[in-house]
This record gives C-alpha cells, structure tokens and sequence, in this order.
C-alpha cells in the first residue's frame, strides 16, 4: 500500500485552488470589461484582425485630419475666386459702359478711379492667406506670390494631400493659371482700330502687358497677361479717353472670366471629392467598429453562467481542501 505524502497533498490542493482562482479571475476581469479578448492569448486568431483594424482607424483619423486640412484650403480659395469672378464682371460692365461714344473725358476719368479701386481689390485677394499660408503661392507658402505691380513671386507647384491609401488630391491653385492667360499681343487684333491721333501702337501693347520692365514682344507673339495687366491696361484706355482700346479690352475680360469660372467649377469638383471621402471614411470606421465588436466583445450570458459555475468550483475546493487538511497525527496512528 502506497501512502501520499503531506506535501503532495499540500501541493495537489494549491494548484486545484489556484486554477480555479485563476478561472474565476479570467471570467470576473472579462465581466467588468465586457470584452473577450483581453489579451493575445485569449484569441490569437481574432487579436491579429483587432491590431489590422485598431491600424486601419489611426490611419482613418490622420485621413480625416488631411481631409479636414484639405476642405479648410478648398473653401478659403472658392471664397477668392467667388469675390475675384464679381470684380472681373463689375469691371466688364463699367468697360462696356465707358466704350460708348457718347461718354464724355471727364465721365472716363471718373470711372477709372474705380477701375483702380478694382485692380488694387484684385491684388489683395491675390495676396489671400489662410493663416500664415499664402493660398495662390505654391509650395512657396510663406512667401507673398504677388508684388504691388502684379508680378507673380511664388512657383507653380502643387499641395497634394492623401485622402485614402494611396489618393492624393491638389488642394491649391497657383497664381499663374488663376491670375495669368495666354494670348496675342494687342497688335494683331483687328478690333483695335486706333484712331486717336498721336497713339503709339507699341505703347498699347504695353498697356495690356504691363510694365515697361516687362521685355517687349513682337507682333503677333504669345505673351502672358495677367488680370492686373488688364485692368491696368482699361485704366489707362479710360485715363486717355479712348474707347477703342476699351472695346479690345472687353474680349480679355471674358476670357479672363470664363477661366476664372472654369477654376472654381474644379474646386468645387475637388470638394465634392473631399466630402465623398470623408462619408466613405466614416462608413469604413463604422464597418470596422462592428466587425471588431464580433470578434472582441463578450457574450454576457455565457460570460456571468460560466463565472456562476466557476465560483461554486472554488467553493467545492475550499471545502474539499478544508476536509483533507482538517487531519491530525492521531488520524494516521488509527
């Protein structure tokens, strides 16, 4: 006959104690927290799709960070283009105004004063900032694109932000495609039938060109011409009464309107773009939320009946070990 030693029994009963104790631990931390995966070994399986989607949504937040970044710049610069697009239209209808003959000097004089007004309008929505950021710059973004004589200082570099794994989207306009077309010197225009005595063609050229640092183009050349080139060119047609160049100049507005119009039908593009990504975005998190709550909440009946039983275990083996335990030398001497 074999005996079991104290000892034995001693340890038998400890590790009985402590896996049910370990159990009922498992079931109470899983009840509080109302999760079944507390840790990869819970789920090796399961915690692997949990890391891929806790994953997925930081990456989801620094998207919508991006996004919102991106809908900031997009709305700034159609409140630009909205304000540019009406001063280009109020200066095409005082041109067609002041194009009559019937108009006197005087008249045109005045009207130019507000012509100036417009263009000084002009530069300063061309010189917009959001923030410390110039809008029209490029990457140059803290420098003013734009001097007192309209000269374009930025590049003509694009800001693409990531909205989504792997699409990027421009978020600016530089100041050349907004700001500047191109088109024929003055010279070939068959519209500009100059009459006015002693009016120097070449010094009309230069009027739609702009300064006279600007180096000079031959007749027939495409040169570019900026908005401000305009308006100062319709302030100066206006300053020497001649209705002619102002007539000329009426086609350059529409063209300059019609790009203008063409630009913000892109940022609106682009901001339809920007909406449709965020929806989608927050479609994706609510998609993962509910996957991840599959794969990771706890099933509270299975949860709370398996921890009832686990505790009337831990009882038995209390008593169990009380009994066995609850021995003296007589005992063994009997």
């Amino acid at each position: 006959m074999s005996r079991v030693s104290e000892n034995s029994s001693v340890n038998s009963i400890n590790y009985a104690v402590g896996k049910t104790k370990g159990k009922v631990e498992d079931l109470q931390m899983k009840g509080s927290t109302m999760k079944r995966v507390s840790k990869p070994s819970d789920d090796p399986v399961g915690n692997v799709e949990l890391l891929a989607i806790r994953s997925q949504n930081i990456d989801a937040e620094q998207y919508m960070r991006n996004l919102n970044f991106a809908q900031t710049q997009l709305s700034y610069t159609e409140n630009v283009i909205e304000d540019l697009t009406d001063i280009l239209v109020k200066a095409k209808e005082l041109a067609i105004g002041s194009a009559s003959t019937i108009y006197s000097p005087e008249i045109r004089e005045g009207v130019s004063k507000e012509i100036h007004q417009l263009r000084q309008q002009a530069l300063s929505l061309a010189n917009k900032r959001m923030g410390n950021r110039y809008l029209f710059a490029g990457h140059k973004v803290l420098t003013r694109p734009f001097d007192t004589e309209g000269k374009f200082q930025g590049d003509t570099n694009k800001i693409n932000i990531e909205i989504n794994k792997d699409v990027f989207i421009p978020v600016n306009i530089h100041g050349k495609e907004l700001f500047f077309s191109k088109g024929k010197t003055p010279l070939e225009r068959n519209d500009l039938n100059l009459k006015k005595e002693e009016v120097d063609l070449t010094t009309a050229s230069q009027q739609i060109r702009g300064p006279a640092s600007e180096q000079q183009a031959e007749v027939g050349e495409d040169v570019e011409v900026s908005i401000f080139d305009e308006l100062r060119a319709l302030e100066n047609a206006m300053l020497t009464d001649n209705p002619n160049i102002i007539q000329g100049l009426l086609e350059k507005l529409d063209t300059s309107i019609e790009r203008v119009v063409k630009l913000r039908t892109q940022i609106g593009a682009l901001t339809n773009t920007v909406t449709n990504s965020e929806n989608n975005i927050e479609k994706t998190k609510l998609l993962n939320e509910a996957h991840k709550s599959k794969i990771e909440d706890a099933d509270v009946t299975e949860i709370f009946g398996n921890l009832q039983k686990e505790q009337n275990v831990l009882k038995a083996t209390y008593q169990a070990s009380a009994n066995l335990m609850n021995t003296s030398l007589m005992d063994f001497l009997r």
